[in-house]
């Protein structure tokens, strides 16, 4: 399952991170996401690290990632990603 512009935008100066959170309301299994860079931008690399799951006794499971900015300048994002197949 692929998903993409999910959530609202984020600005990321270089340097700067953010950790997001998602759910499907149900473990959807192996899940990976990374930013949705958009454009325009001043250079923003957005790389995604730290991919976490936890999955709770009622079958309902949270999926995190930390997006870091890594790029010589700043750009907007929300989240992108999928199941590995």
């Amino acid at each position: 399952m692929a998903f993409s512009n999910v959530g609202n935008l984020v600005y990321l100066a270089p340097g700067q991170s953010t950790r997001w959170w998602y759910s499907f309301g149900q473990d959807k299994g192996f899940q990976q996401a990374g930013a949705d860079v958009k454009t325009p931008n001043a250079g923003g690399q957005h790389v995604s690290d730290e991919q976490a799951k936890a999955k709770y006794n009622d079958g309902t499971a949270t999926y995190w990632v930390l997006i870091k900015n890594v790029g010589p300048g700043g750009a907007w994002h929300n989240l992108q990603g999928g199941g590995a197949q």
